[in-house]
């Protein structure tokens, strides 16, 4: 018979994302967001304008 496995303790990098990854994916979307709202910008005002 298999002997009993001990139960699976979860280490630091098991928590799931890291705070720096988390940093990273907010700040990513934030800049494509302000480069979007800017593009948007200057079309609208570029066409209407």
């Amino acid at each position: 018979m298999p002997a009993e496995r001990e139960p699976y303790e979860f280490g630091p990098m098991d928590e799931g994302p890291s705070l720096f990854t988390m940093v990273k994916v907010v700040a990513v979307t934030v800049a494509v967001i302000i480069l979007v709202s800017f593009a948007a910008g200057y079309g609208f005002g570029r066409l209407f304008l």
